[in-house]
């Protein structure tokens, strides 16, 4: 067990590596990519080769005292901040806590390593805070940021880190984690997290009522107010489900314009094919796109305080009258 057991993201791995070879490994780095793809379990996996007692510099045996208690979550010197309880942002005051460690010698490590994760959670005070940390940081200590943007942190803080970024494992790679559910492997984009809690059953039960929605809005005639506002009601009426609904919606138009390119390999739902073939024959690309440029000004509105409701019924009339070529 040691870096070779992480899967994908070889350049990254590699990079890393070298940097542990050459004994002169950046005091402050930031993994970035999409979420549940890795870039935990790559910092912790640095964090173990920091501190090994017996594999090094650029591996870690995952066996000794100190990767035992790291996989555990009680090594003194390896640290992770996150959002605390029931919290929105990672505070100036948990940053506080690791600014007051700086000074302090390891307990039972050679390195410390405060891992925060999500980095891009950080509230301005707290990232102003951070800055004195990754300025002067002490000889044996490590910072690693984990975001899912980059460039969602400010540039004080991107300038004073290296980056490493962090792609999506290909479809190849789930399978070797044991993901063999292809519609599984396609809808988790390469998040084996995601793959893992993916509840394949509701997916289907929600496409099914969007793709309805989809076909209705496309067979659906000027004068069919009615029929459009009952299909309204249905892709609205459950908050907590309405932004992956907005999610399935976006990608089953993605499908769509995918079969009118001829180019059905990079389709999401492969068991769709028939249904997504007949939906393009109806449509073009041009409205397919215009709809998917309204689907994500939907998107943005949702983080401001608005309607829901009115904010679906808007999304339905307008697509029905993109999809139909009314405007």
């Amino acid at each position: 067990m040691g870096f070779d057991a992480f899967l994908g993201n070889p350049p990254a791995i590699s990079r890393l590596r070298r940097k542990l070879r050459e004994g002169h490994f950046p005091h402050a780095l930031i993994f970035s990519g999409p979420e549940s793809i890795g870039k935990h379990t790559c910092a912790l996996m640095v964090a173990k080769a920091l501190n090994c007692l017996k594999d090094g510099p650029d591996d870690f045996c995952d066996q000794c005292s100190s990767c035992r208690k790291i996989n555990s979550g009680m090594h003194p010197d390896v640290r992770s901040i996150s959002v605390e309880n029931e919290a929105t942002q990672i505070k100036i005051a948990q940053i506080r806590d690791v600014l007051h460690m700086l000074d302090l010698r390891p307990l039972e490590g050679r390195n410390k390593v405060f891992i925060i994760d999500p980095a891009d959670w950080l509230n301005a005070e707290a990232a102003n805070a951070l800055l004195k940390g990754l300025e002067e940081p002490p000889e044996n200590t490590f910072f690693i940021l984990i975001a899912i943007n980059v460039h969602e942190l400010p540039l004080t803080v991107r300038s004073r880190c290296q980056i490493y970024q962090f792609a999506p494992l290909t479809l190849a790679e789930m399978r070797q984690l044991g993901i063999t559910d292809e519609l599984v492997l396609r809808w988790s984009r390469g998040s084996i997290g995601r793959a893992r809690s993916l509840d394949i059953a509701q997916l289907k039960r929600e496409r099914q009522m969007v793709l309805n929605l989809l076909e209705d809005s496309v067979d659906a005639k000027e004068d069919n107010f009615q029929t459009l506002l009952g299909i309204s009601a249905e892709l609205g009426r459950a908050k907590q489900d309405f932004e992956d609904r907005m999610a399935i919606l976006a990608t089953l138009i993605a499908d769509t314009v995918y079969v009118k390119e001829g180019v059905p390999g990079k389709l999401v739902n492969i068991d769709l094919s028939d249904r997504l073939t007949k939906l393009a024959e109806r449509t073009t690309v041009h409205q397919l796109i215009r709809m998917a440029e309204f689907l994500r000004f939907v998107e943005s509105s949702l983080k401001s305080n608005v309607n829901r409701q009115m904010l679906t019924d808007v999304l339905v009339l307008t697509g029905s009258n993109i999809l139909n070529g009314l405007s």
